[in-house]
């Protein structure tokens, strides 16, 4: 029951709070995820834009281990951000796509730094 309410009680705060999320990436989280068996680095890779949580300008600005937050497109450069709207690296289809690991998504993964 706990569980349940504090499930909803995030929900809540995130559309309270314009929390972005990407809970509905997994619908079930005892299923292996697309990706689970793509080489270390690549997977890692993947589960931070998956999270939101990677070496991007917000993170980076946020970690204190820099001034400024800035994409090299002029934009507040955000996991999501680079997947889903930088002209410079966006890929089509955006975190969604991404997420699939099909092999447009993979090779745009490998590609991306």
């Amino acid at each position: 029951m706990s569980l349940m309410l504090s499930v909803i009680c995030y929900s809540e705060l995130a559309l309270l709070f314009n929390i972005t999320t990407t809970s509905h990436l997994v619908c079930d989280p005892t299923i292996r995820q697309p990706g689970f068996d793509l080489p270390r680095q690549q997977l890692s890779l993947l589960n931070c834009f998956r999270t939101e949580q990677g070496h991007c300008g917000a993170c980076r600005r946020k970690w204190r281990l820099t001034d400024t937050d800035l994409c090299p497109c002029g934009e507040t450069q955000t996991m999501s951000h680079t997947v889903e709207s930088c002209p410079l690296t966006k890929l089509n289809g955006g975190l969604s796509r991404l997420h699939s690991a099909d092999e447009d998504a993979v090779s745009w993964l490998t590609s991306y730094r």
